[in-house]
């Protein structure tokens, strides 16, 4: 070579690899979710699933003044917590190419499941608490 020039071929070739990339196992498996209670409303990140809500007791007051339970406390399974006020929520939409979006905001009290480092975050900003045993 000439003085002052270089070889410019690489050691390795990289670029024409017959084998296929190697995908992380990590990346494969699905994240695990965790289950966290909603303190305030929110749209999550990533995958969620709705585990329920507890449905509150219904009470009412007899003639004689005193409190009688109508309904018990329950806890509805598979649900989001409906709004206080009737008429609010955003219910499945359609986006402008026709298909069909899911819910995009969870309210308030709803349990849900999301990937640990999501639900990590949540509860360290006081959006959830921990719904698992552990915490109780």
């Amino acid at each position: 070579m000439a003085k002052g020039v270089y070889d410019r071929t690489p050691k390795e070739n990289n670029m024409a690899s017959d084998e296929t990339p190697q995908v992380p196992a990590a990346s494969v498996e699905k994240q695990k979710l965790f289950p966290v209670i909603l303190l305030k409303n929110y749209v999550p990140m990533a995958d969620y699933q709705i585990v329920g809500h507890v449905k509150e007791a219904v009470k009412r007051k007899d003639a004689a003044g005193n409190w009688r339970i109508v309904e018990p406390e329950e806890f509805v399974e598979g649900e989001m917590k409906p709004y206080a006020s009737p008429g609010v929520g955003f219910g499945a939409t359609k986006a402008e190419d026709g298909t069909l979006l899911v819910n995009a905001k969870i309210w308030a009290g709803t349990t849900i499941k999301l990937p640990v480092d999501e639900a990590k975050r949540a509860v360290a900003l006081k959006i959830a608490e921990r719904a698992d045993d552990i915490a109780a």
